[in-house]
């Protein structure tokens, strides 16, 4: 998972940013009723987004007596994703966050959209406070739909919030089959809180990285076959050992917690892939 900074737009400005525009005096004015209750939104959830609390936000369906979710949900869909909507330019502010337009939640998606951390369905005021919504890619969006924490294990990972990027924890094994294949999992720290250990490993599952990343390993084998053939002529299993860990190393100086790295490190250690393993027929 990839840290962003957290984006400097308040929930007022983005609500009444996107709400500029209703034609509808009745809808405008029952919209505009609701900016404190925008903002009182935007302040507990960043009271509790840092406290494992966010499960305990309540859902609901009707704002300030009068306004249905479905409403709140259209100032995001029309009003702020939309193409010319008043709201898009803090839409794509929001969007191009990540560096390399890399998707924060997997670490290898292109981010193509704006994830809800909590649903807009059932927390329509969060629809679009820009702490509630992170840049990602199509498929972690879709693995996250509608779902939402029932309890603090359930809380995935916030690139806004949660930084474990200094400390390795993800890495992998190599399975000896033919072809290989590489197997990745999560390695919490001793020092870290139990909260945290179930939170990294919930985002690990919630988000089926095990699975895109033996996915895409399964890939780069291919990739690397002819490569490592040619090294293992000249020099043997030493010698693709050497090259991988090499690899690993650079990679690791980037990214400590990329499946790269963590791809890289395993077969350099992996005796056997070293000594021909890496074949894929």
């Amino acid at each position: 998972m990839k840290v962003i900074t957290k984006p400097n737009i308040t929930a007022k400005d983005a609500f009444l940013t996107c709400i500029s525009k209703v034609k509808n005096v009745d809808l405008k004015t029952r919209l505009t009723a609701c900016v404190n209750l925008i903002s009182q939104a935007e302040t507990e959830f960043e009271s509790k987004i840092t406290k494992g609390d966010i499960h305990t936000i309540c859902k609901e369906q009707i704002v300030n007596g009068n306004v249905i979710a479905k409403e709140l949900k259209t100032v995001y869909t029309d009003r702020m994703a939309g193409t010319n909507a008043p709201g898009r330019t803090i839409y794509d502010k929001l969007i191009l966050a990540p560096k390399n337009g890399i998707c924060p939640l997997c670490s290898h998606g292109h981010v193509s959209t704006l994830d809800h951390y909590l649903p807009k369905s059932d927390f329509p005021r969060l629809a679009v406070v820009p702490i509630n919504l992170i840049p990602s890619c199509f498929d972690c969006n879709k693995y996250k739909l509608t779902t939402s924490p029932r309890k603090p294990e359930e809380e995935t990972l916030h690139p806004y919030y949660d930084n474990i990027e200094d400390v390795q924890w993800l890495y992998a094994q190599v399975n000896h089959t033919t072809p290989p294949t590489v197997s990745f999992f999560v390695k919490p720290l001793d020092s870290w809180s139990d909260l945290l250990k179930a939170r990294v490993q919930h985002h690990f599952q919630s988000f089926s990285l095990a699975k895109l990343y033996t996915k895409e390993a399964a890939v780069y084998i291919s990739d690397l076959n002819q490569r490592l053939q040619s090294i293992h002529s000249s020099s043997g299993a030493i010698g693709v050992s050497e090259y991988l860990r090499n690899e690993a190393i650079s990679r690791c100086a980037v990214d400590k917690n990329s499946w790269r790295t963590a791809f890289y490190f395993a077969v350099a250690d992996d005796d056997w892939f070293c000594d021909g393993g890496f074949q894929i027929s």
